[in-house]
């Protein structure tokens, strides 16, 4: 008797009608993110008029709020659908963007944007998760890929437009297109079908998941890699501000942007089939020495040069970071797992706004920027001695 046919991955079907929702949804609310990327950092300095202030109001505060928002997320969703979470992630953001036109002083902005930061850690928690529970084990890495490179239109489109817009009209005209952004791709997840969830008896704690094998390890070199995402969020508008050549901060996003989906798109399977050490450990190279060009040049050919290194660090780390995390956390953790794993990110954003931010102040964003550097390269080693990456 013969044994049965083993199946390629790239024979495993994908129900992408149900993940081309989940697809639109996040991509709406990225793109109204995206908006706010060049417009945020500006509109806080003319409200608060220091850079420590900026980086609360701007990071800090978002972070916290997406450290409020995942073990929220994550509570909504254990043993239930993903996609009620989505829907009430979405609107906290929204509204939040309508109150931003309203304020004008440090302690409403950071209570506000705190609100933010919760929605979008609901979104992208719930939408993590609701492509996980959909994509076939063996195409996981790669599904994930194309979900990064969907929601990374956003930083083409979005900064382009909040950017415009902004210039053209004014900072409250962006905010309220953010809003609109995210609300209206909500229509997009009416009858979508997601499979059975497992329900898990007795008590969830959330911080249980970190007792799980390769976690720990997965989550702290997470955090020190990521903190130069909280400062080139902060600091990168008033970097290029005062440039005299082409280069501002929308075109940073759009080059980061195309070159993140050419990548992904590019690489495909290739994230299942190598493994997810290589991208990680070669996403860590390309996100520091984009930072390092940042802060040591000041030519539009070496920041064009550092936007493309940036999106094809992001590009390879982040999905192959994912995928990773989705390998070692059983389906009974899953809410859980990605939940902690992303408030790493969440923690380390914050403090790449809010520990930076002084730094930028009294020494200069370049000096920022290095200290950014030197966190990532600091992930590697963590990542190295931690072994994390061998599923």
């Amino acid at each position: 008797m013969s044994a049965p046919a083993t199946v390629a991955p790239a024979d495993v079907p994908l129900p992408w009608p149900q993940l081309a929702r989940v697809f639109g949804v996040t991509l709406g609310l990225f793109i109204a993110f995206g908006c706010l990327l060049p417009v945020l950092p500006l509109w806080a300095e003319g409200k608060l008029g220091n850079m420590t202030d900026v980086g609360l109001a701007t990071t800090f505060a978002a972070g916290i709020g997406l450290i409020l928002g995942r073990p929220v997320a994550a509570r909504l969703m254990e043993g239930r659908d993903r996609a009620p979470t989505i829907v009430i992630g979405v609107a906290l953001c929204s509204g939040a963007a309508l109150l931003f036109p309203l304020l004008s002083t440090l302690w409403p902005i950071l209570a506000v944007r705190t609100v933010q930061g919760m929605g979008f850690g609901m979104v992208t928690t719930a939408g993590v998760a609701a492509i996980t529970d959909l994509a076939p084990p063996a195409r996981r890495g790669q599904v994930l890929g194309y979900f990064g490179a969907s929601n990374a239109l956003s930083l083409i489109i979005g900064p382009a437009l909040g950017g415009a817009l902004a210039r053209g009209i004014s900072f409250n005209a962006t905010f309220y297109l953010a809003a609109a952004l995210g609300l209206l791709p909500l229509l997009a997840l009416i009858g979508i079908r997601e499979p059975p969830k497992v329900v898990v008896a007795g008590r969830k704690r959330l911080l249980e998941a970190l007792k799980l094998p390769k976690l720990k390890g997965i989550v702290g070199a997470h955090f020190f890699t990521l903190m130069v995402h909280g400062a080139i969020l902060t600091f990168l508008p008033k970097r290029v501000a005062g440039h005299d050549g082409f280069m501002t901060a929308e075109a940073f996003y759009v080059i980061d942007g195309l070159v993140l989906i050419l990548f992904r798109v590019g690489v495909g399977r290739r994230f299942d089939l190598i493994g997810r050490g290589p991208f990680i450990f070669g996403g860590l190279v390309a996100i520091v020495a984009s930072t390092l060009l940042l802060a040591l040049t000041e030519s539009d050919a070496a920041w064009i040069a550092a936007a493309a290194l940036y999106g094809v660090g992001f590009g390879a780390y982040v999905p192959a970071s994912n995928a990773l995390v989705g390998d070692v956390v059983p389906e009974t953790h899953r809410a859980r797992g990605f939940a902690v794993f992303m408030l790493a990110f969440d923690l380390a954003m914050a403090c790449g706004g809010g520990l930076f931010g002084p730094v930028a102040e009294h020494g200069g964003i370049p000096l920022a920027f290095l200290c950014a550097a030197a966190s990532t390269t600091l992930g590697g080693v963590v990542w190295a001695v931690s072994r994390s990456t061998r599923a």
